[in-house]
């Protein structure tokens, strides 16, 4: 779409409103929805996840289970979460709650978690020095693995098709019955070099 064409969409909304009604016929949806059972069968495909830290341990992330914080904004994850000192082989079990907002990435048109906080880190059998030294890895872990985790990706024939239109992304919200990415929004100009 050219220049033109977007300075009148956004001079005149009604253009706007019928440029996604043409849309339509490309099959464009308007927002994506990705319910709470839809995102954990997506985790389950990509968990479990090990990850070494430090060189010295190795942390395991498994049973993904989300949950939707509408009055946040933000998405809630658990996980079950192992443990293993590679030096003394000592192995511990446990869980990791955090919770984390969401941001488009235009690059690769994909959702991603954003500003990841880890809420609670739980160890079976750690004690003293151990346990503190694993909350500072849990949050490590978050910022290692978690941080910009891709949960969707658009594929690139709808990419395509949302470029054509002249449509870009807009609101990102976490509603009760899911995630919702609005499409509606007209593109932002490319920046000129």
């Amino acid at each position: 779409m050219n220049a033109t064409r977007r300075r009148l969409l956004l001079t005149f909304p009604a253009l706007g409103a019928a440029a996604l009604a043409g849309c339509a016929g490309l099959r464009l949806p308007s927002q994506l929805t990705l319910t709470q059972p839809e995102l954990d069968a997506r985790l389950a495909r990509r968990f479990p996840r090990t990850q070494r830290v430090l060189e010295v341990i190795d942390l395991t992330l498994s049973e993904p289970r989300v949950a939707l914080l509408p009055i946040q904004n933000r998405l809630g994850c658990e996980f079950a979460l192992g443990v293993r000192e590679r030096l003394l082989d000592n192995r511990y079990a446990g869980h990791i709650a955090f919770d984390s907002a969401l941001r488009w990435e235009p690059r690769d048109a994909s959702l991603r978690l954003a500003q990841v906080a880890v809420q609670r880190l739980d160890l079976a059998g750690a004690s003293g020095a151990f346990t503190g030294q694993a909350q500072r890895l849990g949050r490590l872990l978050a910022e290692q693995v978690l941080e910009g985790f891709t949960l969707w990706q658009m594929p690139p024939e709808q990419q395509q098709r949302l470029q054509r239109a002249g449509l870009g992304v807009g609101d990102i919200q976490v509603t009760p019955r899911g995630l919702v990415v609005d499409f509606s929004r007209p593109a932002a100009p490319a920046p000129a070099y």
